[in-house]
């Protein structure tokens, strides 16, 4: 099935939470006045990104920051080389942080358009692999928009001089590029920057923000942030999502929740973290998955009486999504408690070797 529309009728933002929620695949094509971009989606999750002059664009970033040699990187993504593992991380990152970048900036471009067909075929484009969620990508793409103003309120003009100081690298590849960048040059303009990096200006704004926030930089004329605790805790429950540390984002998740229920941006954390861990626990433990149950008394006797239940369940043949319907539970908790069972022993999937 193919469609095509246009964003200002069926804005952006609705358009990916459908392909989420209806776990498409496929590719969908925007096109506006300035560009066009692709996203390959594979059951909700955007496994590569394409738009014209990425490669080369990527591998500039990389060669400024030091990270890489973009000669190298090139021979790569044109499938002569194979880069080491911690470069190929590096170009996975950097391409999932320009991909949420530039979703924010055409959520914002009237007279946009675009094209679904679940055809995912890449030929003829210039794509980087990702591994990132359509939910995530939304998330991270709305929650940016929403503290646009502070970054250009803080960072209101390109003469603002960009200086490294002293700290830890971070562990986001844009970030140490830009740091690289303006230590080497004692220091250097957000125009030269973001014009020396080649990528959008929103991108390389946003970075410098969240560098100046966290200390790792400072900007000569630049205004005082604000202090926002509830935006800082979302930066660093994204990057716990991206790292899959789910339990770690539930305690921020947890500290959101005490400092600002309220808050719109803290309902949509959640949303997206409990989704994405559920995912993540579907990859282990696929609805149509069926077990066999071991008996081990020790292990038994110290199950509570709603896992037992479940185990019963799962000796009587009902494989994931029937369990997960009859819990009653969060689908997340539900979900956690048959991988307990596995991990104790007590199930194993059929036809696994006991």
């Amino acid at each position: 099935m193919a469609f095509h529309g246009d964003l200002s009728s069926y804005p952006l933002p609705e358009l990916l939470q459908w392909l989420d929620t209806s776990r498409k695949t496929g590719a969908l094509s925007l096109q506006w006045q300035a560009g066009s971009r692709k996203i390959f989606v594979l059951l909700g999750q955007v496994v590569g990104t394409a738009t014209p002059g990425l490669w080369e664009r990527l591998a500039r970033v990389l060669d400024h920051g030091n990270e890489a040699s973009g000669q190298r990187v090139m021979e790569s993504l044109r499938g002569a080389l194979r880069l080491e593992p911690t470069v190929d991380m590096a170009l996975r990152q950097l391409a999932e942080d320009e991909l949420i970048a530039a979703i924010g900036d055409i959520t914002q471009t009237p007279q946009a358009t675009f094209h679904w067909t679940e055809d995912p075929d890449r030929g003829g484009d210039e794509w980087i692999s990702t591994e990132i969620s359509l939910r995530q990508v939304l998330f991270d793409a709305l929650r940016r928009l929403d503290e646009s103003v502070d970054v250009e309120r803080v960072l209101p003009h390109d003469t603002l001089v960009v200086k490294a100081v002293g700290s830890p690298p971070p562990i986001i590849t844009l970030h140490r590029v830009i740091l690289h960048v303006a230590n080497k040059d004692a220091g250097v303009s957000l125009g030269r920057l973001w014009l020396q990096l080649g990528l959008a200006k929103s991108v390389v704004l946003r970075a410098v923000y969240d560098l100046l926030r966290s200390g790792h930089v400072v900007v000569e004329g630049a205004l005082q942030i604000d202090a926002d605790p509830i935006s800082d805790m979302l930066e660093k429950g994204a990057v716990l999502i991206r790292e899959r540390q789910f339990d770690a984002a539930g305690l921020v998740f947890s500290a959101l929740l005490q400092n600002d229920p309220g808050d719109r941006r803290v309902r949509a954390f959640a949303q997206m973290a409990e989704r994405e861990h559920a995912a993540a626990l579907y990859r282990e433990l696929p609805p149509v998955t069926t077990f066999h149950v071991t008996q081990q008394l020790s292990a038994l006797a110290q199950l509570r009486p709603e896992e037992r239940r479940v185990l019963d369940q799962l000796s009587a043949g009902w494989d994931v999504s029937a369990v997960v319907l009859a819990s009653g539970q969060r689908e997340v908790d539900a979900l956690r408690l048959i991988q307990k069972l596995v991990r104790l022993g007590l199930a194993q999937q059929t036809g696994q070797q006991g």
